[in-house]
């Protein structure tokens, strides 16, 4: 059986844009709130329907605008992010330009 390597230790040093933390628990409990469970804005899965209380409140949220283009800070409404499950994030992130959510709805649809 071949085997590889991993786990080498790396120091990297990059530029990042820091979020806000609470700002997507702010977005999960709105939604909550208003619509008694946290969907996938593109395909409508629930995490808590599939796995039950470990699923309950999980969903990632995404920036429709994102941070690294936003010119220094600035403000960033609940409207202006998506609730995503993790396939979905994972698809609009996957090249650039980052799809849409609209897109990436258009692109399931057509599939199906």
């Amino acid at each position: 059986m071949r085997t590889y390597t991993e786990g080498k230790e790396l120091f990297i040093t990059h530029k990042s844009y820091e979020r806000n933390s609470q700002l997507s628990i702010i977005k999960k409990e709105h939604v909550l709130n208003k619509d008694g469970c946290l969907k996938c804005e593109v395909c409508g899965f629930d995490f808590y329907t599939v796995y039950g209380e470990r699923g309950y409140g999980f969903i990632e949220c995404h920036h429709n605008r994102p941070v690294s283009e936003m010119e220094g800070e600035g403000a960033v409404s609940l409207e202006e992010l998506s609730l995503l499950c993790s396939n979905c994030h994972r698809m609009i992130h996957r090249a650039k330009p980052w799809m849409s959510v609209e897109e990436l709805q258009r692109t399931i649809t057509q599939s199906y």
